[in-house]
């Protein structure tokens, strides 16, 4: 099976083999793009068929396909086709060795003091909420109501930060004053900027959708604010609504701006 018959097959609505159309696009990336994501541009074009008797595209219109698939092209556009399991362990594994690096390599200097059931808590909670909001972000899966699903979690990552700002773990980080917030702030968006760039990478959307936006600065903040958990004993309530929790709005922030900017 080449090319041209799968474009056939779209302008005249026929059902190809799936095992033959499985191997095609396992190795067209051209081809792929028809069918992912949930063959959006495949009905596309097989809708512009059946609307026209004479023409079943106007003259233009291959033109203009070969120009949006040349821009699947490219080192984003081979990682956009991974499997979405391997997509998710690519910014997983590199997540984990920045929490490794940035916390536990540079703990906060009372962590001797920190309790080990809290650290063991905060530990399962934030890194569950970040595997869930990373998972369900690289899935294939597509719901209408996706946003809504998800909002729950976009709350938590939201919330809990703010929670632990008038929680400090110990007695020490309980008397620290406000001063460093700018410095965690900085601290914490420059090591989850690479994971970042990453989730960018992964999107097969073009322009991020609200799930993406919200997800994506769900597992950010969740990520930056467990860092600083770890690398921070600053407890001051100020210093972590300010340097901490703050930076899940921020991400927030950086998406929808790159949201706005892929529709203008």
């Amino acid at each position: 099976m080449d090319c041209s018959q799968i474009r056939d097959a779209f302008v005249g609505g026929v059902r190809l083999p799936e095992e033959q159309v499985q191997a095609h696009i396992a190795s067209c990336a051209q081809c792929r793009a028809l069918f992912e994501p949930d063959a959006e541009l495949g009905r596309s074009l097989a809708a512009q068929a059946q609307a026209s008797e004479t023409l079943p595209f106007p003259e233009e219109f291959f033109g203009q396909l070969e120009q949006r698939l040349a821009l699947e092209r490219g080192p984003r556009a081979w990682l956009r086709s991974r499997p979405s399991r391997l997509r998710f362990l690519f910014v997983l594994l590199p997540l984990v060795l920045v929490l490794v690096a940035g916390g536990l390599l540079r703990q906060r200097v009372d962590f001797a003091q920190y309790p080990g059931q809290r650290i063991a808590l905060l530990l399962c909670v934030y890194f569950l909420a970040i595997v869930l909001a990373l998972g369900r972000e690289l899935s294939e899966s597509y719901r209408r109501n996706s946003l809504r699903d998800h909002l729950g979690l976009f709350l938590f990552a939201l919330l809990v930060p703010v929670l632990a700002a008038f929680a400090p773990a110990t007695e020490a980080s309980r008397h620290a004053g406000p001063e460093g917030a700018l410095g965690c702030f900085s601290y914490g968006a420059l090591l989850t900027l690479p994971i970042a760039s990453l989730l960018w990478a992964f999107d097969r959307d073009d322009r991020p959708s609200l799930r993406t936006v919200c997800l994506s600065a769900a597992a950010l903040g969740l990520s930056a604010n467990l860092l600083l958990e770890l690398h921070c004993g600053n407890g001051n309530p100020q210093h972590v609504l300010l340097g901490h929790a703050s930076l899940g709005l921020a991400w927030l922030a950086v998406w929808v701006i790159a949201r706005r900017l892929s529709r203008a």
